[in-house]
């Protein structure tokens, strides 16, 4: 007879240990759901935030391009609010812990550089490395003068090398080739490509070219960028330089200037009430001319009919209508310097400029306020004739070329930081340049 197989027995204390491994299982799997969620809730909210920041930094960008738009005085200095306005750059709350903070360089009479002014940095306070003007190039502070050569070759569009310099031959033998430009420069960070500018003298220790001094540039060697800790900026290349500055060829008025140049005498008589005969003289010595004090001197023989009327231009006539007149057709002119903001050490680079003149300078502006047109340099006895001849055709007191430093914080305080080249000088104000993080 066949016997039926007993039922298998399984001792209670294995179903036990069985049980208690598959809840382990199942806690470490929840724990590790409930772990990772929670990464990625914080990564996202962290996400957030920063995007957050990001608009804030934004917001003090338009807070910036506003505040341009809105200046319609002829002339810019420090007194001008883009240049420095607490209330309307430091620290602008938009909602509840939502900020934003635009900054400048420190104030030239302050020993604080890591004390921000509120506002805008002048393009035209720099020197134009797109002006080719070798003397002044040489006369940068923290320039070598193989540098100098090297910037001026990657500028013009021949092939001859200067002592210092470097042609296309010296760049397509690198290890990594490209080509020279032999042009004017497009940004300012493309002097990193020329040849013997390398990140130590283009940035010096100001390691984001805010001109304001941070912790990490104060910490010896603890993070980029080197530097001394001694609670001095010391500025590379990029702080002293521009790659965009330029004035407009206009009046006070907005209107182009009389190109003496390109003028007749009927114009002269009907703008400057010259007289018929020194109209005609000027236009005559004008044709030869290589600077508007050529003209001074110049005068007409005919009588005066009318009182008002200018028969002689003498250097104190021009001194007054320096900003109405031009020898130059183009609409722009690259490389001038507005000496309403520019620092001694970039006054002292300009072509015929001394020291104690560019200490009057910073004198006259300190005590007197904004020069309001260039001739006020010789008319307030700021410099003297000669000295005034010498420097009047490289300095402006008019800018349109802006760097905005934005820093937009989130109410955690998660923070976002933009640099922005602005060009107002056109219809709408246009963004040459925008780098962030």
């Amino acid at each position: 007879m066949k016997r039926t197989p007993a039922h298998v027995q399984v001792r209670p204390g294995a179903i036990l240990v069985l049980v208690l491994w598959l809840l382990m299982i199942v806690g470490l799997l929840v724990l590790g759901l409930s772990r990772s969620a929670r990464v990625s809730a914080s990564l996202g909210y962290g996400e957030v935030e920063r995007v957050q920041a990001e608009w804030m930094a934004r917001a003090g960008v338009e807070q910036a391009l506003a505040v341009l738009a809105d200046d319609a005085i002829a002339y810019d200095g420090q007194i001008d609010v883009w240049y420095d306005d607490p209330g309307l750059f430091d620290s602008v709350s938009l909602a509840a812990g939502f900020s934003f903070t635009v900054t400048g360089p420190a104030f030239e009479n302050t020993e604080d550089a890591a004390a921000p002014r509120f506002g805008l940095d002048d393009e035209s306070s720099r020197v134009s490395i797109n002006a080719e003007r070798p003397r002044q190039l040489r006369r940068l502070p923290e320039i070598e003068f193989a540098q100098a050569d090297a910037i001026l070759d990657w500028l013009d569009n021949n092939e001859a090398a200067r002592p210092g310099g470097a042609e296309r031959g010296y760049y397509s033998q690198l290890d990594f080739p490209y080509l020279i430009r032999n042009g004017a420069f497009r940004t300012h960070r493309e002097m990193l490509l020329v040849k013997g500018i390398d990140p130590e003298h283009f940035f010096g220790e100001d390691g984001d070219l805010d001109g304001v001094l941070d912790r990490a540039e104060n910490d010896a060697d603890q993070s980029w960028p080197e530097d001394t800790p001694d609670r001095q900026l010391e500025l590379g290349l990029a702080g002293y330089t521009s790659a965009y500055s330029y004035e407009l060829n206009v009046n006070p008025l907005g209107t182009p200037r009389i190109d003496l140049k390109n003028t007749n005498p009927a114009e002269l008589i009907e703008e400057l009430n010259f007289t018929r005969e020194l109209a005609q003289e000027v236009v005559d010595s004008a044709r030869n001319a290589d600077s508007l004090f050529d003209i001074v001197g110049t005068r007409g023989e005919g009588s005066i009919e009318d009182e008002r009327q200018i028969d002689e231009v003498t250097i104190e006539w021009l001194a007054d209508n320096w900003e109405y007149l031009t020898l130059e057709e183009d609409e722009r002119l690259p490389g001038k310097i507005n000496v309403n903001t520019a620092s001694r050490e970039v006054l002292e680079t300009i072509p015929g400029m001394n020291p104690s003149m560019a200490e009057a300078i910073v004198d006259f502006r300190t005590a007197q306020g904004t020069l309001t047109g260039i001739g006020q340099l010789y008319r307030n006895n700021v410099l003297r004739r000669r000295q005034f001849e010498r420097v009047a055709d490289f300095v402006t007191v008019r800018s349109n070329v802006f760097r905005i430093v934005s820093e937009g914080r989130a109410p955690s305080g998660t923070s976002h930081t933009v640099a922005v080249i602005v060009d107002r000088g056109g219809n709408q104000p246009v963004i040459l340049d925008w780098r962030q993080p």
